[in-house]
């Protein structure tokens, strides 16, 4: 009996050890103290091989401790014991980057991208890749990355507005109305406007397709307290029209229809009509012709 109560004593202790070395190694990590963290987790390895965390871990400190190869190898048992291949391939890279092993960091970068990588502004501004920047090679890691952590921008649905974007110069009845900003949303998810006239009026909206109900809506805020939510009810190449509600200054609701066509010689032509009879018949409200700025 007193054997086994020793055993078990002991078995306890080693396991609450190998807790406290994990965390104290975890916690150097954190402080960025990677020799110190390194033996901690050598030593928490001897026993815990299958811990692909720790593997990683591991390769991570010895890359910045410079001890490129050490850290190579580990990066890849952290792959064998199933750590995220993604960052693994995305650090390895660093690795070879920093050795000097050009073909080996476009492999393994070129094996992150296509699994998903969405690192993209950590592409432009970690110092590992600067050389390597400007290269084609590179670029197009680059393009792939900024499409796995931007999806809107390679979806159709979400470029369909494209044509709307520029800075223009808004025309009414042969007359300058007012200028507009058109810009997509980092991301390319949204596309922001903002009108301005001579006058006291001004105002902007944001556009955006939402795969909920498969339609592009816009939301407008005007200065003079208009409100309009439009959802769309015609998409065609090149031509998106939306309808809204709309509250006029008495309380009384009306229908709004707003309607951009892109015509053949790049301006787009903007259509404001309004309704009062549950959209039966239509009025023109504002007729207005984008022209690009040069």
């Amino acid at each position: 009996m007193k054997k086994n109560i020793i055993l078990l004593v002991y078995l306890l202790s080693t396991q609450v050890f190998g807790q406290n070395l994990i965390q104290n190694a975890n916690k150097k990590f954190g402080n960025q103290e990677w020799e110190s963290a390194a033996k901690d987790y050598t030593e928490h390895l001897k026993k815990n091989g299958t811990d692909s965390s720790a593997w990683y871990s591991l390769a991570f400190c010895q890359m910045k401790m410079r001890e490129y190869d050490k850290s190579i190898e580990n990066f890849q048992k952290a792959k064998e014991t199933n750590f995220n291949p993604v960052f693994v391939d995305f650090n390895l890279s660093k690795a070879y980057a920093l050795k000097g092993d050009t073909q080996d960091m476009y492999s393994a970068l070129e094996s992150a991208a296509q699994n998903g990588l969405p690192t993209y502004t950590r592409l432009i501004s970690d110092k590992e890749f600067e050389q390597y920047q400007d290269s084609d090679r590179f670029q197009k890691i680059l393009k792939k990355v900024e499409l796995n952590a931007y999806p809107c921008l390679s979806n159709s649905n979400f470029r369909h507005f494209d044509f709307w974007i520029g800075e223009w110069d808004v025309y009414a009845n042969g007359r300058k109305a007012g200028v507009n900003s058109i810009t997509k949303a980092k991301g390319g998810c949204a596309i922001h406007e903002n009108y301005t006239t001579a006058g006291n009026y001004s105002g902007q909206s944001i556009n955006f397709y939402s795969p909920v109900d498969k339609k592009w809506h816009q939301h407008w805020v005007g200065s003079s307290g208009d409100v309009y939510n439009y959802i769309e009810t015609k998409r065609e190449e090149g031509l998106l029209q939306f309808v809204s509600e709309f509250m006029g200054p008495q309380g009384s609701i009306t229908l709004s229809r707003l309607t951009f066509t892109l015509n053949e010689d790049g301006t787009v032509r903007q259509l404001f009509e309004s309704s009062s009879d549950d959209g039966k018949t239509w009025t023109p409200a504002f007729d207005g012709l984008y022209k690009r700025k040069n």
